[in-house]
């Protein structure tokens, strides 16, 4: 089983954000820096068990509010896919879908 941990702690920007999802997951040079890509990138990448850990939500300022939504859809998305589970890290959060509107 893998786990991936991801901490959004020092996200500033839109550009910051895909450049730290490039570096975690291990994209490709030619990785689109957005969510479509990032999808593209992910949906066939998980051969067994895997769980994702999201870490400091609230420390992404909130003008990338809309892409962050993207993004948890996107794990929510992943989540239905065998072997993938998604873990937040926050006191008031239950599962992902706390954070989706």
């Amino acid at each position: 089983m893998n786990t991936i941990t991801l901490d959004f702690s020092g996200i500033k920007s839109y550009w910051e954000l895909h450049e730290y999802l490039k570096e975690i997951f291990r994209l490709p040079d030619y990785y689109g820096h957005n969510m479509d890509a990032l999808w593209d990138c992910l949906y066939c990448c998980y051969d067994c068990s895997t769980t994702l850990i999201l870490k400091n939500l609230s420390a992404i300022p909130k003008e990338l509010t809309p892409e962050i939504k993207i993004m948890l859809d996107l794990f929510r998305d992943l989540e239905k896919k065998d072997g993938v589970n998604v873990v937040i890290e926050h006191a008031g959060a239950a599962d992902i879908s706390d954070y989706l509107i």
